[in-house]
This record gives structure tokens, sequence and C-alpha cells, in this order.
């Protein structure tokens, strides 16, 4: 990332945590933005993902920062396996993800509940095959 990204991310950091101690999960700052929306991967919504990532990881170093974290702000149902690769990112190597796992390490932690969140991921599956 070229220097003056770095500065920009590094003020918007500034400004949210100004604004709200932390810088808010995506789905605090953007109810409005549906989980898998192309929302999140441009405008407004891109950027703040852009500035949680940068703050997280460089302020959020450890498990139990991040844990305490989605305890403050609990992430609704569909956002349960990005929260938990959040704090786990080895979670989401590539050729072991395992999203159930995932969740239900999440769910150990008091953060969510696996079988509400397989109950949507079924439900969420079944509209897409409806034709």
């Amino acid at each position: 990332m070229d220097d003056r990204s770095l500065v920009l991310l590094d003020q918007a950091v500034i400004n949210e945590v100004a604004a709200h101690g932390v810088v808010l999960p995506p789905w605090t700052a953007y109810p409005d933005i549906e989980r898998f929306s192309i929302g999140w991967r441009m405008g407004n919504g891109e950027w703040h993902l852009m500035v949680w990532w940068h703050w997280w990881e460089r302020d959020r170093p450890d498990e139990a920062s991040r844990i305490a974290y989605f305890r403050a702000w609990p992430p609704p149902v569909e956002w349960l396996d990005w929260a938990a690769i959040g704090i786990w990112p080895d979670l989401d190597d590539d050729d072991t993800s395992d999203p159930d796992a995932a969740v239900r390490r999440l769910a150990g932690h008091g953060i969510g509940c696996h079988l509400a969140w397989r109950t949507w991921l079924e439900e969420a599956e079944r509209d897409d095959e409806t034709p």
C-alpha cells in the first residue's frame, strides 16, 4: 500500500476512534448493507472495511482483545463466520477452511450461536437454489 493510502487510513482510524472509541463493526456502521452485498466491495462500505482491517490488525493484536471486541459488538448471525476469522485468521486457509469449526469456536467464547448460523446458512443456500 502506498504512503498516501496509509496516511488516509490512519486519519480515518483516528476519526472513528474519536467518535466511537473503536472502529465500528461493519454491521453497525452500515446496517443497510447486507453481508454479501457489492456495497462491501465499493464505495463507503469498501472504505469502511479497509479502515476497520487497518485498525484491527494494528490495535487488536491478541486473541483476548479481539474476543472482547465481538462480545461488546455482537455480530448478527450472518456475520459470525467473518467475526471468527477476524479473531483467528488461520481458520481462513483456503486448503483447510472450515466455517462450521470457526463459528463453533466463536460460540464457545459466548459469541453467537452455531445452530442459528447453520440454520441461516441452510436457508440462504435454499434461497439461492430457488429459480
